[in-house]
């Protein structure tokens, strides 16, 4: 009986013994499992925060994303005051004689003196009495000084109007008549600048320095006359017909901004046709006719400005560096428009924009007429 009793126990201790060690098993497999979901969890958060691959690397480097814009400068405002040469108000002038009318700005001087309905001059002026105009339809010239005074002297004799100054041209060409006639136009000093060509009438357009003679001022100018000599049987009462005389003169600082303007009024000096009959009834046929004499002021006009325009323009650059120095200014330009403008000298060293750019030295642009100031 007991060695039963004792086999069940022993059995039963076996089977609890086998049943303990099955449970054992079962767990320490769960265990090994949940260990490898852990690592493999862990391992898929350490993807999410370490450093990619070289094929996610090379992915990320092929895509071409869309690039962020640049902000556009912002143009610090500028404020412009238009120059008075580019802010005109134009007015015909016609004159009371009702020989001619001619445009010129609103304010400026027109003068006219009729000496014998042939010889007619018109002067037009600026308000500063700074800006000149001059046109002469014929007048004589002398060969001299001595010419001049003996026939001043036989004119008055005879009770006609003299004159103090006298067209003057030893060598009767236009060069020479500006050179030795500066009195007649209020100026000294004549010094030629070039030759810019032809005028049509079998003499020069000539560009000049000249001083006025009233304050000394430097100033720059446009001349021309065609001349014909008229050799007489004694010396001292030879004399020419100069026929068209035209002079532009203009402080030498605003030349470049102004000549424009000034070709504008000569080109729109019109003689009517009462002056033309009149004319030819005091002289029928002078130097071949009197529509002649008169030139062509449109063409004229036309003609100078292309002259100007096709010559070496090397003085004018350095004369207006020369007067931006002097004036204490500098010129700037519009990168968008090509428009020229004055600035206080230095301005460009201050300006932080882009817009605007300095006009170096030697540009063309010094040839071009600025059209405001920055202030």
């Amino acid at each position: 009986m007991k060695k039963k009793i004792a086999l069940i126990l022993a059995l039963c201790l076996a089977l609890t013994s086998f049943s303990a060690c099955s449970s054992s098993t079962k767990k320490g497999s769960g265990r090994s499992s949940n260990d490898r979901d852990s690592k493999y969890d862990a391992d898929d958060d350490d993807d999410d925060d370490s450093e990619p691959t070289r094929a996610t690397r090379e992915t990320t480097e092929r895509k071409d994303p869309t690039p962020t814009p640049s902000p556009v400068p912002t143009e610090a405002p500028v404020q412009i005051k238009p120059t008075e040469n580019a802010s005109i108000n134009w007015t015909t002038y016609e004159s009371p004689d009702g020989y001619f009318k001619i445009n010129v700005p609103e304010g400026w001087t027109v003068f006219y003196h009729d000496y014998d309905v042939i010889s007619y001059e018109v002067v037009v002026y600026d308000n500063y009495d700074e800006k000149f105009f001059y046109f002469g339809t014929s007048f004589v010239s002398y060969p001299s000084e001595e010419n001049f005074e003996y026939w001043m002297d036989v004119t008055a004799s005879y009770g006609f109007e003299t004159t103090e100054y006298g067209y003057i041209s030893p060598e009767a060409t236009a060069l020479s008549l500006f050179e030795n006639s500066g009195d007649r136009f209020g100026y000294t000093d004549f010094e030629l600048i070039d030759t810019l060509g032809e005028n049509g009438y079998g003499d020069y357009f000539l560009q000049a320095n000249i001083k006025d003679m009233n304050n000394g001022r430097q100033y720059e100018g446009i001349f021309t006359s065609s001349l014909v000599d008229t050799p007489m049987y004694y010396q001292q009462m030879d004399w020419d017909l100069a026929a068209g005389t035209t002079c532009i003169m203009l402080p030498v600082e605003d030349f470049t901004d102004w000549l424009g303007v000034m070709l504008q009024i000569y080109a729109s000096l019109e003689f009517t046709d009462a002056y033309y009959t009149d004319r030819n009834i005091v002289w029928q046929q002078t130097f071949q006719t009197s529509n002649y004499i008169m030139y062509n002021a449109n063409q004229t006009s036309d003609m100078i400005m292309d002259s100007w325009e096709r010559s070496n323009h090397v003085s004018d650059i350095s004369s207006q560096e020369y007067s931006d120095a002097t004036l204490g200014r500098e010129r700037v330009y519009d990168t968008q428009t090509g428009d020229v403008y004055y600035a206080d000298n230095g301005w460009s060293d201050t300006y932080s924009g882009t817009r605007y750019e300095p006009v170096t030295s030697g540009s063309d642009y010094y040839l071009q007429p600025v059209v405001g100031t920055i202030y």
